[in-house]
């Protein structure tokens, strides 16, 4: 997953940062960059936009590159037939699936 955001950054920026769930900091930085490229399409606005541009871009890789997995936590509830949350059957113990 980290090397497809990482990818998927350099030619989009923030859209790999999208890929690996942060949201809000994926949709900054696809803003920032097209915004930029938006001024770069002015004289004046290409002294802030491109700048602004290579920033987000460095920005998404980096993002992409110190993105840590974090381990899946899963709780397991056992119940009967009927949906009824029971006790674990003996011997059984959630630390077993470690």
């Amino acid at each position: 997953m980290k090397v497809a955001a990482i990818l998927l950054n350099f030619f989009f920026p923030g859209v790999g940062t999208l890929v690996i769930g942060k949201v809000g900091t994926g949709i900054t930085q696809l803003l920032l960059y097209f915004v930029g490229w938006f001024f770069t399409l002015t004289v004046i606005g290409a002294i802030i936009g491109l700048p602004m541009s290579l920033i987000a871009w460095i920005w998404s890789l980096v993002t992409a590159a110190t993105y840590e997995e974090k381990p899946m936590q899963v709780h397991i509830v056992h119940t009967n037939a009927n949906g009824q949350v029971i006790d674990p059957p003996a011997g059984f113990s959630d630390t077993s699936l470690r």
